[in-house]
């Protein structure tokens, strides 16, 4: 029997309103009030530090970054520190995890392959590289490892929080205020960099609850704010 779960898309939002939000699930789900949930988003431009950011790996003072319309915020999830940003998907799946994988690595390798599963439909050939979270394509043109979906997450309480994002269509500009995840040597892009046709975030979410319903073997059915 399949596990049912909920999914609700925030739709463009700032980061701080939809962490509350997220909390908000993530503790109706610890106390049994309400079912998994995935949670999809996009944000305006921010910088979220991780618990293991190292001060270096941002670039930029927050003056400067003020100036870009960008906000700095530290995040409890894992990781080092990531940008987020109008044309970026978001998804924080508020589950508890050990329903479905054995182990926290487990459910992360699995996070990664619903991305790899999903970008096949765009016709891009997602991949991992060893000692690196996160999923990576072969830029057109270059051949370059670049990284096209980042990966953090925490848990509490034996439930998930935080999540993946996936590059659709940002200002890669943005992120050279950063090292993103404290990665030097690779680079980041995006879907549409990688060639693909314009693709909206809604027909994004639909294609990766797909996946993710596929991977986990779940029932994902929609829910609305006002549900909360």
């Amino acid at each position: 029997m399949k596990n049912n779960l909920t999914w609700l898309d925030l739709g463009l939002i700032s980061y701080e309103e939809a962490f509350i939000i997220q909390e908000q699930l993530h503790q109706q789900c610890v106390d049994g009030f309400r079912p998994d949930t995935l949670l999809f988003q996009e944000n305006y431009p921010v910088i979220t530090l991780g618990r293991g950011t190292q001060e270096k790996n941002l670039l930029y003072t927050a003056e400067e970054l003020d100036a870009m319309g960008i906000t700095v915020t530290a995040v409890s999830r894992g990781g080092d520190i990531s940008y987020h940003g109008n044309g970026q998907f978001i998804v924080s799946p508020i589950l508890h995890f050990d329903q479905y994988v054995k182990g926290a690595h487990q459910y992360v390798r699995c996070l990664e392959q619903v991305v790899i599963n999903l970008l096949v439909h765009y016709n891009l050939n997602g991949k991992r590289v060893k000692g690196r979270s996160g999923v990576w394509v072969s830029e057109p043109g270059t051949g370059e490892e670049k990284k096209i979906s980042a990966l953090g997450i925490a848990v509490s309480h034996g439930v998930t929080l935080h999540g993946m994002s996936i590059n659709v269509n940002p200002n890669l500009e943005h992120f050279k205020t950063i090292i993103p995840c404290g990665i030097e040597d690779k680079g980041v892009t995006s879907m549409a960099a990688c060639g693909c046709s314009p693709v909206t975030l809604g027909d994004l979410r639909d294609q990766f609850i797909l996946a993710f319903d596929g991977m986990f073997g779940t029932r994902t059915t929609k829910k609305t704010i006002a549900e909360l």
